[in-house]
């Protein structure tokens, strides 16, 4: 179940797992100071899209979503729509690339929690070439390094590759590992120009046309160990057939 804890902050907690969604302000942008005869913009620039998985037992893990080089438009709303909860993100006139986060709890049990995200970017410049990407966090879930914790290939199974990233740190006990899976209709959209041992997931980065919205549909699965074949097989079989999420 879903709970909107303040703006911006949301809470999904299924048999033992807890998954916080947070929206993160810009860092690359400050406030003018007061009195310093500036008119202030208003709300700041969203950084980037932030989920921490816990578990009792285990040290939390860390992933953001961002569009790299590109401050998305301040959170608008945060809603549930039935079992999913919707983070929109509308393109302004200062920032003209706007973003829509859908997330889905699929299933959860003692051992992992699986749920899907639904990422659609589209833009209001005529030229424009924005990147999704997906990174996993090292060091303190609270404060993580978005810099040394690659992701590394973990399968193919059914036409779904499978990814993941282990977040665990010396001296902080065992951590939640993190896989991500994507099927082939995501998988053309995956940026092949680099490589996920030295930077996130990138999807996209080619011309994006005005008004056209971009979407990929990437599954997010936390455990408490890297996930058994059975069950990546399982859940692969799942996403395959699942049917492409439609417009909000």
């Amino acid at each position: 179940m879903w709970d909107i804890c303040e703006p911006g902050l949301a809470e999904f907690r299924a048999n033992g797992w807890k998954l916080v969604v947070v929206s993160e302000p810009s860092e690359r942008r400050s406030r003018p100071a007061e009195n310093a005869g500036v008119v202030d913009p208003g709300p700041n620039p969203t950084g980037w899209v932030r989920l921490l998985s816990c578990r009792d037992g285990l040290v939390g893990a860390s992933a953001r979503i961002r569009l790299p080089d590109v401050e998305l438009p301040p959170l608008s709303e945060v809603f549930v729509r039935g079992d999913e909860i919707h983070f929109l993100f509308p393109a302004t006139a200062t920032c003209p690339i706007g973003m829509e986060l859908v997330l889905l709890g699929i299933e959860a049990d003692e051992n992992h929690l699986l749920v899907e995200s639904t990422i659609s970017i589209n833009t209001s410049l005529l030229d424009s070439s924005p990147q999704v990407e997906l990174r996993v966090g090292g060091g303190h879930p609270g404060k993580p390094n978005w810099d040394n914790t690659p992701w590394s290939v973990l399968a193919n199974l059914a036409d779904v590759h499978w990814w993941a990233a282990s977040s665990r740190q010396p001296g902080l006990g065992p951590a939640v590992m993190t896989q991500l899976c994507c099927d082939r209709r995501d998988l053309h959209s995956l940026d092949q120009r680099g490589s996920a041992t030295d930077r996130g997931l990138c999807f996209f980065g080619d011309f994006l046309e005005k008004g056209v919205i971009r979407r990929i549909r990437p599954w997010w699965l936390w455990s408490n160990q890297r996930v058994a074949r059975d069950v990546a097989e399982r859940v692969s079989l799942a996403l395959r057939d699942r049917p492409l999420p439609l417009g909000s």
